[in-house]
């Protein structure tokens, strides 16, 4: 959508001034009606009165006009929906050109910014040499930290924060990652916590349930998904590392998590399978990557999507507030070739490629999804 903002610049312009409408309007020889139509967006001045206005407020006409071309969010959904599907099907340069267009076109488009960002972010993988990975990462920095300095939306701008320390550490640079980070430490008390309590007060308890089984839900795939990082660091104590990921997995089974949203426990289960290759624990290794297989399994018969099950009964409304539309930021093309590539054309897995257990696996994942 197109958006001219020449009434709300007059409005603020006057106001900043101290003036009424009817002390502007005898400026301009016009009648006061006139102005207050211009300021509340039901006509526009005359073209012949913008170089006068724009000189009364001590400003360009570009910047009196206030011309932003915007999209909705309905649009910024459906336009990164569309290039997804594209890097899928075309040449990675052929849409990263159509992504620079929109984000000239839509310079102070808040919104779509970010989710291009996090689409070039998510697709890096396809960029080809490493040098051309670093420079669209480093384009994306900047873009980031544009939106975080210039966007209004409080919200929007922590986003484009945290996304910078994402860009930081993609760039193998942790110190400024850590520098935004840490100055963004949550509060001890989360707004859905308060949510709850509030909803409870006010005697709507389906409310309160919707939001505290929200609660609950994304911060047990949170734990889930910290599994991960635990592997990495003990690495060093194959028999910690081992007990983290049973109890994790332990945990996921109470909640049934993979069936909910096997999507969550895919990852824990290929990062488990490298880290026990790099102790020389085949065995181990292997039963993590048949885990990994029945996770993709799940995720081919139920798709990518959150959804709930007997213990998260009243995630409706919760999962279309955090717009699910955009859970999954890459096309599922890319994203199966990603999980058959990650054990079928992974270096890590090479000492597996003489047990029959491992070729099995990969024959699988190869020519079954």
């Amino acid at each position: 959508m197109e958006s001219i903002r020449i009434g709300k610049v007059i409005a603020a312009r006057r106001k900043e001034r101290g003036i009424t409408q009817e002390e502007l309007a005898k400026h301009l020889g016009v009648s006061k009606p006139a102005v207050s139509k211009w300021e509340s967006g039901q006509s526009y001045p005359d073209i012949v009165l913008l170089p006068v206005l724009a000189s009364f407020f001590d400003i360009s006409v570009d910047d009196l006009i206030g011309y932003e071309p915007q999209m909705s969010l309905a649009e910024v959904r459906k336009f990164y929906r569309r290039l997804a599907n594209a890097f899928a099907k075309e040449p990675f340069n052929q849409v990263y050109q159509e992504i620079e267009q929109s984000l000239k076109k839509y310079f102070s488009c808040w919104q779509l910014q970010v989710q291009m960002g996090l689409l070039l972010i998510n697709h890096l993988n396809l960029a080809g040499s490493q040098d051309e990975i670093t420079r669209i990462t480093q384009v994306v920095l900047e873009l980031f930290e544009r939106v975080a300095k210039s966007c209004e939306d409080v919200n929007l701008a922590k986003q484009a924060l945290q996304y910078q320390a994402l860009c930081y550490l993609c760039l193998n640079e942790p110190i400024p990652a850590i520098d935004i980070l840490e100055d963004m430490q949550e509060p001890l008390i989360s707004a859905e916590t308060l949510l709850i309590k509030a909803y409870q007060m006010k005697g709507d308890k389906d409310k309160a349930i919707e939001y505290l089984q929200g609660y609950v839900y994304v911060n047990l795939i949170k734990i889930i998904g910290a599994c991960s990082d635990y592997f990495l660091l003990y690495a060093d104590q194959p028999d910690r590392m081992d007990i983290y990921y049973h109890k994790f997995m332990e945990l996921a089974a109470v909640f049934d998590v993979d069936r909910m949203h096997p999507a969550s426990v895919i990852k824990v289960h290929l990062i488990a399978a490298q880290t026990y290759v790099s102790q020389g624990n085949k065995e181990k290794a292997m039963d993590a990557l048949e885990k990994y297989l029945q996770a993709a399994t799940l995720i081919n018969k139920d798709g990518f999507f959150l959804k709930g099950n007997e213990y998260f009964d009243a995630l409706e409304g919760y999962f279309a507030s955090i717009d699910i539309e955009n859970d999954a930021p890459r096309n599922s093309e890319v994203i199966w070739k990603d999980i058959k590539n990650l054990v079928t054309a992974n270096p890590v897995f090479a000492p597996l490629e003489t047990e029959e257990r491992y070729l099995k696996i990969k024959k699988k994942l190869e020519f079954e999804f």
